[in-house]
């Protein structure tokens, strides 16, 4: 059976000048519960961690050898500014992906940094886990 084709109803003489609809556009608005407050921020050692450094520090078990790395950092350089956390993924081997403390060190002198980087180094190998030690790294920078 064969189903008929009902005629295609004509436009009304309004509908046929029109052009095109005006599209409505939407925005959302974060709500206050979607914000998260700022008491509720994670810290490790007294640092801010972004989610990704949270993610990981906390798949990888890394957040107690991450306080004691960051420590480190803070004791073997002198006067470390504006020490953060990053991480760091490593595009080629996914398994050497890490985090990265930065700090900002002032020295004019690159003796300085290489003592400052293997007084950390030295402490470093001794106190963390050498099944962590490839996923904690310390990236210093010129203050």
């Amino acid at each position: 059976m064969k189903s008929k084709k009902y005629p295609k109803p004509k436009p009304s003489p309004v509908e046929q000048s029109k052009v095109a609809e005006p599209v409505a556009s939407y925005a959302t608005s974060a709500s206050a519960s979607a914000i998260k407050p700022i008491a509720s921020r994670r810290r490790i050692a007294g640092l801010d961690a972004s989610d990704e450094v949270w993610d990981f520090a906390q798949t990888h078990q890394l957040v107690p050898h991450l306080e004691t790395a960051i420590r480190l950092a803070k004791e073997s350089l002198d006067n470390p500014q504006g020490v953060y956390l990053t991480y760091e993924p490593d595009p080629e081997i996914p398994r050497l992906h890490g985090i990265g403390i930065n700090a900002r060190i002032s020295s004019d002198n690159l003796d300085d940094w290489e003592r400052q980087y293997r007084a950390f180094q030295q402490r470093f190998l001794r106190e963390i886990p050498k099944e962590v030690q490839h996923q904690i790294c310390l990236l210093l920078w010129e203050a």
